[in-house]
């Protein structure tokens, strides 16, 4: 029987988190699973199939520490893998990944790169240090997934990495789970907010995100469209300078931050538009999955995956014209600058773009209509039947 062990921080949250959770869901039961996790007891968001294996006996706060639990789970990992040479270890995100490539022997081990890693790591002496560990650790391991045919290209001109080394498999949706889970009933509180026309974003309350730029842009939508709301999931360390943000601008009443939920479909698909103003991606789960709710996008054009799923004829272009193309599979914006400007700047170009996206989609029923349709057609490429065969031909 081939096993398989997915290595991974925690399964709480997140879009890797809930890659894992469809694979190990997935796969054929023929092959047996394995999630190797930090943490003691971590918080589980997402369901999974499989043994969970932890890692950490307690939780570290300071430098030695924590240079100490490192050591620990590389000879943890180490001991695991020599164990059973016959397993594949697949590991994603970058604490996880460099625990893999310092442990590779005769056991497969396969690193999974799920953001745009010159983008993300391209200011600072911490930027550096990743930098240097993904150009001279990752191709230590047997193969690189990659999550978009940019982020192979980016490992392959920016990290020197052999192309043969790197196979692109995009991520995978459950689309017939996704709309039973659209049809849950949302509580009483949160219902009202569904009476009028919603826009709503899905993802980590930090930079990454870019969260404070659709704020603004909502901003202008409400000039224009009164009822308009603004419904975020998600958790992080920007929460509090976001709400400020709201109360700065006078909105605070109409964007409406809910959390973390782990049915996230159930809002989304009560929604009239779903919006990404990320500074940089991977392959968007939460872009995808709207899409699978048959909800029109709109994105910011960011390094990378946005282009891929909406624009795939023009994912190679230097540039792109962003007026609205009914060739898309959604709407595709400028990205932003990623500075924090206050409640009392003008709103940026970028900024308006999205504002103006949003503002037509919501006053053109045709043209809702459309990309409704567009989104539910192209989601069907990323189905995980379709997919899941190519994981199951590298373990």
């Amino acid at each position: 029987m081939k096993k398989v062990n997915f290595f991974i921080g925690t399964l709480s949250t997140g879009g890797a988190e809930r890659v894992v959770s469809n694979l190990s869901l997935n796969l054929n039961d023929n092959i047996k699973k394995d999630i190797l996790m930090f943490g003691v007891k971590s918080k589980i968001d997402y369901p999974y199939k499989g043994n969970i294996v932890y890692l950490d006996k307690n939780r570290d706060t300071n430098i030695i520490n924590k240079f100490k639990t490192l050591i620990t789970r590389i000879v943890t990992v180490r001991k695991i893998k020599g164990l059973e040479n016959h397993a594949t270890t697949i590991s994603f995100l970058e604490y996880p990944n460099v625990v893999n490539a310092l442990t590779c022997g005769s056991a497969k081990s396969i690193v999974s790169v799920r953001n745009h890693m010159s983008t993300k790591h391209n200011n600072g002496m911490k930027s550096k240090l990743w930098n240097l560990t993904i150009r001279y650790l990752y191709p230590k391991t047997d193969l690189i997934i990659s999550v978009s045919e940019e982020i192979k290209q980016d490992l392959i001109c920016n990290y020197n990495i052999d192309s043969n080394k790197i196979k692109v498999i995009y991520n995978s949706y459950d689309i017939n789970d996704i709309h039973e889970k659209s049809k849950e009933v949302i509580i009483d509180e949160h219902n009202e907010i569904f009476d009028n026309p919603v826009i709503i974003s899905v993802g980590r309350l930090n930079k990454q995100k870019g969260h404070w730029h659709l704020i603004k842009a909502f901003s202008e939508v409400k000039k224009v469209i009164p009822n308009a709301k603004l419904v975020i999931l998600g958790e992080g360390e920007l929460e509090s300078y976001l709400k400020e943000l709201t109360q700065n601008l006078n909105i605070c009443q109409d964007v409406h931050f809910l959390g973390f939920q782990k049915n996230p479909f159930k809002y989304i698909s009560k929604s009239k538009i779903f919006v990404m103003t990320s500074l940089h991606e991977g392959f968007p789960n939460a872009l995808a999955e709207a899409m699978a709710c048959g909800v029109p996008v709109i994105s910011s054009d960011c390094k990378s995956g946005p282009r891929e799923i909406l624009a795939p004829t023009e994912f190679n272009k230097e540039n792109i014209d962003y007026c609205i193309n009914k060739d898309r599979y959604g709407i595709l914006t400028p990205v932003c600058d990623g500075s924090k400007y206050s409640s009392t700047d003008a709103i940026t170009d970028e900024e308006g773009s999205v504002a103006d996206s949003i503002i037509t989609l919501l006053s053109d029923t045709s043209l809702w209509n459309h990309f409704s349709n567009q989104a539910q057609t192209r989601i069907q490429d990323f189905e995980i039947s379709k997919i899941i065969k190519e994981w199951e031909s590298v373990i």
